[in-house]
């Protein structure tokens, strides 16, 4: 039997189990899907390379350090971040499918990115792969908060594009905010984000996380449109099952089905 996992911290909270032994069923697939709670990076790392595993989801706060490691596949080549193992006969191969999870879940909303600046909320391998899809599919500004100001000024510098900045206090453009950071966001975090931007000014807030947070709960009660990213994660399962087994015979309605009993 092929052994399966998703890895992070953390990881309770996920849903992956339920739908990649669901799809391994549905599809006749001798595999069985895990959780992995890694606490810090040495476990993770010491995880990765007893390679005691067939596919593995990578969450936060490991996909940088998995690119590291692996041999690049697919965008992974050109975004330092992955989402995605497949040990092939013990090489490891990374892809990742945040870019596409993510595109999927603007075309079901029917977003013109043109029309919006961004807000990117984090400065990890999810935020990290999110700039550069909006770089290549918009033409706005991209602003970026994160909670240690030498990462952000790190992870900006990656891009050298004048497109992306720091987030500067008391902004006034129409913002859609994408939050990337996990769903353990702390409320100091949550305060100093919003003394920095008006209320009236976020059009949209999508949560990368498909569960809601205290800044996504807090922002429904202040009458905001939220979005979870629960789409995001249908799209990548469908997209890593294919990965690891090729086709497949189920659909994003199937997965919503699953999720919604």
């Amino acid at each position: 039997m092929k052994k399966c996992y998703v890895v992070g911290n953390p990881i309770s909270h996920s849903l992956s189990p339920k739908v990649f032994n669901y799809l391994f069923e549905q599809n006749n697939i001798n595999a069985c899907y895990s959780k992995f709670n890694a606490k810090n990076e040495n476990e993770f790392l010491e995880f990765i390379e007893k390679k005691d595993f067939y596919g593995l989801n990578i969450t936060l706060p490991y996909k940088k350090n998995a690119y590291d490691i692996v041999i690049g596949s697919n965008n992974s080549l050109t975004i330092n971040s992955i989402n995605c193992i497949k040990n092939n006969n013990g090489i490891l191969e990374g892809y990742n499918t945040d870019q596409y999870g993510f595109l999927q879940m603007i075309k079901n909303l029917n977003l013109n990115l043109n029309d919006y600046n961004f807000l990117i909320l984090g400065n990890g391998g999810a935020a990290l792969t999110i700039t550069h899809t909006l770089l290549n599919y918009s033409n706005n500004d991209i602003l970026i908060w994160g909670r240690n100001k030498k990462n952000v000024e790190k992870f900006i510098n990656e891009f050298s594009n004048h497109r992306v900045n720091f987030l500067k206090k008391n902004i006034d453009k129409p913002l859609i905010v994408i939050n990337c950071i996990s769903i353990n966001i702390d409320k100091e975090s949550i305060n100093t984000i919003l003394s920095n931007i008006s209320l009236n000014n976020i059009k949209l807030f999508m949560d990368l996380n498909y569960v809601d947070t205290e800044l996504s709960l807090k922002l429904k009660n202040d009458k905001i449109d939220v979005v979870l990213g629960i789409d995001m994660f249908i799209y990548q399962a469908l997209k890593t099952f294919e990965i690891w087994f090729g086709k497949h015979n189920s659909s994003y309605n199937d997965i919503k089905r699953l999720l919604d009993k």
